[in-house]
C-alpha cells in the first residue's frame, strides 16, 4: 500500500511520501520490488527443476534416456510419498520424526508376514492400521501433554524403531510379491503402461493431496491452525481432528513407502527409512513451505523433492562422494529458505 497524498502543510514543505515533482514515492519503488522479488521466489522451485535437469544433461552421459528418466522420477516418487504427510503435519505447525521408523515397520511387517504366507489384503491391512494408531497417537499425546509434536513423535520413533527391531531379530530372510519389486523396477511397467507403479501412484496422490489441502474443510484447518493455533481454535477449528487426520495421513504415506522399499531387497531392513529423517524436511522446506506452519503447499513439495533427486543425481554423475552431496543440499536449503523469507505476508497483501 502506498501513503495516500496529503495537503502541504503552511510551512510550504511537500507531504510527506513525496519528493518533488517527476520523482516517484519512494514507499511505492520499494513495493513494487516486493512484489517482484515475491514473484520470483513464488516461482523458484519450478525454475530450478528444469535448471538443474538441462545441467544433468551436459555432465551426466545417456541422462535423457528413458531408464534414466524413470530412476529420477521413482527416486522422487520415494521422496515425495513420504513427504506428502510431512507437508502437512508442517502447515499444521507441528513436524513429524515417525516417519523413518514407521518406513522401517512397514517394510518389516510385509516381508515377514508375506514370507509367512499370509494374504496381501490382511498384510495391508495390519500396516494401514499400524500406521493410523501411530499418528492418532502422535496427535493427540501432543494435544494432551501440551508439548510440540516434535517431541512427542520423536518419541514415537524410538517407540517404533524399538518394535521394528525386536520384531525383526536380526532375520534375514523374507519376502514380497513380484509385483511390489516391479512397482520400484526401472523397466517395471503397470498392465499396458510402461512406466513403474510407484510413478502412478505419486501422480495420483498428489493431485488428491492438493485437491485436498484446497478443497476440503480438514484440508483450510489445516492452514488455519498453523497461522494461529490460538485464533483457530477461538474460531472454532477442530484443531485436534485437523492433527489426527495430518499425522494419519502422514504414517499412512510412510508406511506405503515401506512397502515399496520392501521391494528393492526382498528382505527385512528395520533401518532402510533413516535416510528420510531430514530428507523429508528438506525437500518441504526447498519447495518453499514454512517451517512456522499456515503457508505453503504439496505442490511446492513435489518441486522440491524433484530438486533434491536431481541434485544428487547430477553430484553422483559427476563424481562427488556423500559427504559433498550433504554439504550442497545444506548449502541449498539455506540459500532458499533465506529467499522464501523474503515472500510478502498476508498483512502487507491486505
Amino acid at each position: 500500500m502506498t501513503d495516500s497524498p496529503s495537503v502541504a502543510g503552511t510551512d510550504g514543505r511537500a507531504p510527506r511520501g513525496t519528493r518533488g515533482a517527476g520523482q516517484p514515492v519512494s514507499g511505492t519503488g520499494r513495493t513494487v520490488t516486493a512484489v517482484v522479488a515475491a514473484n520470483f521466489t513464488r516461482w523458484l522451485p519450478y525454475i530450478l527443476v528444469p535448471v538443474l535437469f538441462i545441467l544433468s544433461l551436459f555432465f551426466i552421459p545417456g541422462y535423457f534416456s528413458k531408464l534414466s528418466i524413470i530412476s529420477l522420477l521413482i527416486l522422487s516418487s520415494l521422496l515425495g510419498l513420504s513427504s506428502l504427510g510431512q507437508t502437512m503435519t508442517i502447515i499444521a505447525g507441528g513436524i513429524d520424526l515417525s516417519i523413518p521408523a514407521v518406513i522401517g515397520l512397514s517394510d518389516i511387517i510385509v516381508t515377514q508376514l508375506y514370507y509367512k504366507h499370509w494374504s496381501l489384503p490382511v498384510i495391508f491391512l495390519v500396516i494401514a492400521g499400524a500406521a493410523i494408531l501411530i499418528g492418532t497417537i502422535n496427535a493427540v499425546s501432543s494435544v494432551l501433554l501440551h508439548v510440540h509434536s516434535l517431541i512427542t513423535s520423536f518419541g514415537m520413533s524410538l517407540v517404533v524403531s524399538g518394535v521394528a527391531l525386536e520384531w525383526s531379530n536380526g532375520a534375514t530372510t523374507g519376502a514380497v510379491p513380484g509385483w511390489i519389486t516391479s512397482s520400484v523396477s526401472a523397466i517395471g511397467h503397470t498392465g499396458p503402461i510402461p512406466i513403474p507403479l510407484i510413478i502412478i501412484v505419486w501422480a495420483i496422490a498428489s493431485v488428491l493431496a492438493v485437491a485436498f489441502m484446497q478443497l476440503t474443510r480438514v484440508g483450510r484447518e489445516t492452514y488455519a491452525l498453523g497461522a494461529n493455533a490460538v485464533a483457530a481454535r477461538l474460531a472454532t477449528v477442530r484443531s485436534t481432528w485437523v492433527l489426527v487426520v495430518v499425522f494419519s495421513i502422514s504414517a499412512l504415506c510412510a508406511a506405503l513407502v515401506g512397502v515399496f522399499f520392501a521391494g528393492y531387497s526382498g528382505i527385512p531392513d528395520p533401518t532402510v527409512g533413516q535416510p528420510y529423517f531430514f530428507l523429508t524436511i528438506t525437500a518441504v522446506m526447498i519447495g518453499g513451505t514454512s517451517l512456522l506452519g499456515g503457508r505453503g503447499g504439496y505442490l511446492r513439495t513435489v518441486m522440491g523433492a524433484l530438486i533434491v533427486a536431481e541434485l544428487t543425481t547430477l553430484l553422483v554423475g559427476v563424481g562427488f562422494n556423500a559427504s559433498f552431496q550433504e554439504l550442497a543440499l545444506g548449502i541449498l536449503v539455506i540459500a532458499l529458505t533465506s529467499t522464501y523469507g523474503r515472500e510478502i505476508k498476508v498483512a502487507a497483501k491486505i
